[in-house]
């Protein structure tokens, strides 16, 4: 993914929008996104399927005839993907569509991640998912209003959005009980920062590092917060989360100048805390 400007600029710069106005996305823009899209795959090799849906060529209807239960408002234009059933599918979505919603903010675009309250059957009737495919998220796009209605407000206030958790829950140093501060981190220090500014469902930030010591190897886990196994049938929020943690520290772990590639290990890091479970391995080179 090619991106007109600092990826750490980016990451830092998006925010989730829900109100839009009337102005119209020039065809060129969303052109540029649908050509990003083509080119993505995800760590694990699964391939997500974006389609623009166009809301204001179906006479009219509006927003609220796809289900977004008014949580979006103005926007006419819906990044909708869809990706191929699989035990990973959900982490190469994530890790695919967060470039794509980078992408759109690098464009001048905002956009919002949608993976719960909207009607999944609506959207995949309309951008035609197949049986084989599932749903996981869609996305508005569009200009901003210059302010965020109340609406808006008390979304991002009632999930804490702008909060983060710290490093020394986030993240560790050999295994869970030694937190990993950024001078031990050293290069890496930026990369696993942008990874804690990924966004998540309900901002539960269910990510966790631990860096093997003397070793720029980084052992990502999912601790899962409670009911979010089961949440939304076939569609694990907390893996898409995953892979938008993976997104953000491989993007900048690039424009960082640092090399390496994900890959499946066996970390030996003591005992797991509850609900934790291993996904992947940053591998420096």
């Amino acid at each position: 993914m090619d991106y007109g400007r600092s990826i750490i600029a980016i990451i830092r710069e998006r925010t989730s929008r829900r109100s839009y106005t009337p102005q119209p996305i020039a065809p060129e823009i969303l052109a540029a996104l649908e050509a990003s899209a083509a080119g993505l795959r995800g760590p694990f090799g699964g391939k997500a399927r974006v389609v623009l849906l166009d809301t204001s060529a179906w006479g009219g209807a509006s927003i609220n005839a796809l289900g977004t239960y008014g949580t979006i408002r103005g926007a006419r234009i819906f990044m909708v993907g869809m990706i191929r059933r699989d035990s990973r599918a959900m982490e190469d979505f994530g890790h695919q569509f967060e470039q794509l919603v980078l992408k759109a903010t690098d464009l001048g675009l905002g956009t919002c991640w949608i993976g719960g309250i909207f009607n999944r059957t609506r959207f995949a009737e309309k951008a035609g998912v197949g049986g084989d495919e599932i749903l996981p998220a869609v996305s508005p796009l569009g200009y901003p209003t210059p302010s965020r209605s109340v609406a808006d407000s008390v979304i991002r206030w009632s999930a804490g959005s702008r909060q983060r958790r710290p490093w020394s829950e986030l993240f560790f140093h050999g295994g869970f009980r030694e937190a990993l501060t950024p001078e031990v981190a050293g290069p890496y220090h930026e990369a696993l920062e942008m990874l804690r500014w990924g966004p998540s469902a309900s901002n539960r930030q269910p990510w966790r590092v631990v860096k093997e010591p003397g070793r720029a190897v980084y052992h990502l886990f999912l601790c899962r917060s409670r009911g979010y196994d089961k949440l939304i049938k076939a569609v694990d929020l907390q893996r898409l989360d995953l892979g938008i943690a993976m997104s953000h520290f491989e993007l900048a772990s690039g424009e960082l100048g640092l090399s390496g590639a994900w890959q499946t290990l066996a970390p030996s890091v003591g005992p797991l805390p509850e609900r934790t479970e291993y996904i992947e391995s940053w591998v420096g080179t």
